[in-house]
C-alpha cells in the first residue's frame, strides 16, 4: 500500500519518495457559443424525453485527449503549443445525429462530424508529442452520454438532427484536480491563421 503524505506536514523522507498528486488534463475543441447553446437545448430535450435517466450535464465539445498526469501545467501547455504550432485553423462541419453504442451497457447520442480528417490529424500530432502510438478515433460532439442501452432507440431522434459548422481557431486545455467535480479552463492555444 502506498504511503500517504500530508502536504501540510514536514516529511522525514526524501521529497522524491513523496507521492505527487495526479490531476486530469483534457484537450478539447470548443465550439462557439451559438452551437454550445443549441447542443445544451438538445441535451435538455433528451433528458425531458428520458426522465428516468440520470442527468449528466456537460458543455458541448469535441474530445481530443484525456491525460492523468503529475500537476505540471507548464509542461502540458508547452506540449500542446508545440504540437499544434504549424496547424492552421480548420472548419468543423456538424452533420446530424447518431447513436454511439458502448457495448451492451450504454449509448451516447452524438453529432457526427462530416469532415473528421483535420481532427484526426490534430489527435495524431498530440499523441506524437506525447510519444504514444496512434489510436483510431471517431470525432463527434456528444449531446448526452451513458444512457442505458436501447433507451435512445425508443425515442424520436429527428429533432436532434442538427447541421452547422464553425471555424476551429483554438484548442482548449482543461484541468481537473483530485476531488473536483468539473474541469476548469487552464489555457487556450491559438491555431495559426
Amino acid at each position: 500500500m502506498p504511503r500517504r503524505h500530508n502536504p501540510d506536514q514536514l516529511t522525514l523522507f526524501p521529497l522524491d519518495d513523496v507521492p505527487t498528486p495526479m490531476v486530469s488534463y483534457s484537450v478539447i475543441i470548443s465550439p462557439p457559443d451559438n452551437i454550445m447553446d443549441h447542443v445544451k437545448f438538445m441535451e435538455n430535450q433528451a433528458y425531458h424525453l428520458l426522465p428516468e435517466v440520470n442527468h449528466r450535464y456537460s458543455k458541448a465539445h469535441i474530445s481530443l485527449l484525456k491525460l492523468p498526469a503529475k500537476e505540471e501545467d507548464a509542461w502540458i501547455i508547452n506540449l500542446v503549443k508545440n504540437a499544434v504550432a504549424a496547424l492552421p485553423s480548420f472548419e468543423v462541419r456538424l452533420n446530424g445525429c447518431e447513436i454511439f453504442s458502448h457495448g451492451y451497457t450504454s449509448d451516447s447520442l452524438v453529432l457526427r462530424i462530416s469532415n473528421p480528417q483535420p481532427i484526426i490529424e490534430l489527435h495524431k500530432l498530440l499523441l506524437k508529442a506525447l510519444k504514444r502510438k496512434p489510436l483510431k478515433i471517431a470525432p463527434h460532439m456528444t449531446i448526452v452520454k451513458d444512457i442505458p442501452h436501447n433507451k435512445l432507440s425508443k425515442i424520436d431522434l429527428s429533432g436532434f438532427d442538427y447541421y452547422d459548422s464553425f471555424l476551429c481557431r483554438k484548442i482548449t486545455i482543461l484541468k481537473k484536480k483530485p476531488g473536483d467535480k468539473q474541469y476548469d479552463i487552464l489555457f487556450e492555444v491559438l491555431l495559426s491563421q
